[in-house]
């Protein structure tokens, strides 16, 4: 009796975490450190581990824009790879072309560290890295 009233506050401690695992949907966004960039995405679940969204980006204080104008489409497609770890595809709005991307999310900062890992051909407007926080 004593052992289980000692493991219950960390079994209570492990739903917590894990009741916040995973989910990354919303609008996300991140600002360049001297704010002339920034970035924002919006994701949606589709299934347990599959998201979707858009993109836009805002370069050198407006003056390059790169966004999903189509909005029957995603530009964003994700699936769950690992615990918090969603890789995936990104489609320039510029230049229609795609590049690779991975998400990790960290649920007790809410906030996801966005890495560019395969770079679209041609002209694009997309951070090779961020740290983007929940709207």
């Amino acid at each position: 009796m004593v052992k289980k009233l000692l493991l219950y506050p960390f079994f209570l401690l492990f739903l917590t975490f894990s009741s916040f695992a995973q989910d990354i949907s919303g609008s996300w966004s991140w600002n360049s450190v001297d704010g002339g960039n920034m970035f924002t995405i919006d994701l949606i679940e589709i299934s347990e581990n599959n998201y979707r969204g858009n993109h836009c980006s805002v370069y050198l204080h407006g003056e390059r824009i790169d966004c999903n104008d189509n909005k029957d489409e995603f530009s964003i497609v994700l699936i769950r790879k690992a615990e918090n770890i969603f890789q995936g595809s990104i489609r320039s709005g510029l230049s229609y072309a795609v590049g690779n991307v991975q998400l990790q999310y960290q649920p007790v900062e809410n906030r996801i560290l966005f890495s560019l890992k395969t770079n679209p051909k041609g002209e694009y407007y997309i951070p090779v890295e961020g740290v983007l926080v929940r709207n």
